[in-house]
């Protein structure tokens, strides 16, 4: 059923479901933006395989312009509902005629634009009327490396028990999460990346401990939360804070923004009604919002809208800790930048740590100080961002890096080495025993995972990159 996949294997449900009775035209809203890149790189031949084939046209709405990039012979440019620019799709990125277009593209996060550099980096904000870029600037040293980690997992393990009926026997079990170690510092950001079912969303509900794990250990400030009884879990929660992949879904449609941002205010007994109300007004203005939408509801906003209410939201009750799972997936280029330029202000500012969880690998290269790269529940790789990006180790990080997008249009018709594999199942029998993973150090800070003989054979994609 729907509910017993990720986002991105419902996304592929719905793309399976568009092309199997092979339209003439087919009308793509969004389709590859919940996808991870390795998924997106296999969609998107997919649909130039089935236009070549069957002479399909398809009107392709998407906020990614790598994407654009990778798929259009021509683009449309919409502003406010009005087009502002069309033409050829090499003509517009390289001559873009507008002010609004020339945002668009330069808030295009770009694989390899982090070459050097040691710290996180802000995008370019552009004035959507005149185009005029300012020049981003490389995040201060946040990362308080002297101090004991915010959070240290140890052994983490997720599974969810499979049974074919209430009263029967388990029948097996998803290896959800399988023995996960990471600690992050306060005022550091530790990307977890992977391909969609992988178990990252899984890891940061499970350092929440809104889903209780089977085994392990989850340190906040040195404070074990899997030992917590429900009390002294709330409380703790007060410096540990989620935003959500789907920002609909976790917003109440009853409630209006104002009262969902302020009520982690009232439930912690932080500020009284009032003191909330001017809190909630700050806390719009801080997310790019106006003060006066406290008073509409969610079905009213866009899609980036909503999710920049769930930031405010998340940042209400001043955590030391943000499991971001997919914050920035769902948001067009410019607001993307608006919301990760927010994100690296606020942990300047405020010292917090992020756990960010993401498919996206330019976004990831451009906020992370360390990325932990997982694949069927397990990390394969772990390390300082450059040395996970200049020089990765394990065949799937290299074919992750090898399936990103690229923002440009000459490289359309080029055949990219892309994985056709499935991706693997993590059911495993009841009587399953994982083996015992060993680690090798590459350089300081930088682990990988000793893979066997199946990594060897079967990686195109690896062996491009």
């Amino acid at each position: 059923y729907p509910h017993q996949l990720s986002g991105g294997m419902n996304q592929r449900v719905m793309i399976a479901m568009a092309i199997s009775c092979n339209p003439r035209l087919l009308i793509a809203d969004e389709p590859t933006t919940a996808l991870d890149v390795t998924i997106q790189a296999q969609i998107l031949e997919l649909i130039k395989t089935l236009q070549e084939e069957e002479g399909m046209s398809v009107l392709f709405i998407t906020h990614d312009m790598g994407v654009v990039a990778e798929i259009a012979d021509r683009t449309v440019v919409m502003y406010n509902g009005d087009e502002i620019e069309t033409g050829a799709t090499e003509d517009i990125f390289a001559n873009p005629q507008k002010p609004y277009t020339k945002s668009l593209l330069s808030a295009v996060p770009r694989l390899g634009s982090m070459i050097g550099r040691g710290r996180p980096m802000r995008f370019p904000v552009v004035d959507r009327a005149t185009g005029e870029s300012d020049i981003p600037t490389e995040t201060p040293d946040t990362v308080q490396a002297a101090e004991r980690p915010v959070l240290e997992v140890s052994g983490l393990t997720t599974r969810f028990e499979i049974r074919s009926g209430l009263l029967s026997s388990v029948k097996g079990r998803v290896h959800a999460v399988e023995n996960v170690s990471f600690s992050l510092m306060a005022g550091e950001t530790l990307a977890l990346v992977g391909e969609s079912g992988c178990g990252k969303s899984t890891t940061g509900r499970s350092v929440m401990r809104l889903i209780e794990p089977l085994a392990g250990s989850v340190l906040l400030d040195g404070v074990d939360v899997l030992k917590l009884n429900q009390h002294d879990l709330r409380e703790q929660r007060k410096r540990m804070q989620m935003i959500f992949q789907d920002p609909f879904a976790s917003l109440n449609p009853r409630m209006n923004v104002g009262t969902a941002v302020a009520e982690p205010l009232l439930i912690n007994n932080l500020a009284t009604r009032s003191e909330a109300r001017d809190k909630v007004a700050d806390l719009l203005k801080r997310v790019g919002l106006l003060p006066e939408m406290a008073n509409r509801f969610p079905h009213e906003f866009s899609g980036g809208q909503r999710q920049r209410i769930c930031i405010a939201r998340a940042l209400a009750v001043e955590p030391r800790l943000i499991v971001a799972d997919e914050a920035v997936s769902a948001l067009d280029v410019s607001v993307k930048a608006q919301v990760v330029n927010l994100m690296l202000d606020l942990q300047a500012r405020m010292g917090l740590g992020y756990l960010f969880i993401s498919h996206d690998m330019a976004v990831v290269e451009r906020v992370s100080h360390r990325v932990a790269v997982m694949y069927l529940g397990e990390i394969v790789e772990i390390g300082p961002r450059e040395s996970i990006f200049q020089n990765p180790q394990h065949p799937y990080t290299k074919r992750l890096l090898a399936a990103v997008p690229i923002a440009d249009p000459a490289r359309r018709l080029e055949k990219r080495p892309v994985s056709n594999d499935e991706i693997k199942s993590p059911v495993r029998p009841a009587d399953y025993v994982p083996p015992v993973r060993q680690y090798r150090e590459v350089s300081p800070g930088h682990a990988v995972m000793i893979w066997g003989e199946e990594w060897e054979k079967k990686d195109p994609a690896a062996i491009a990159a």
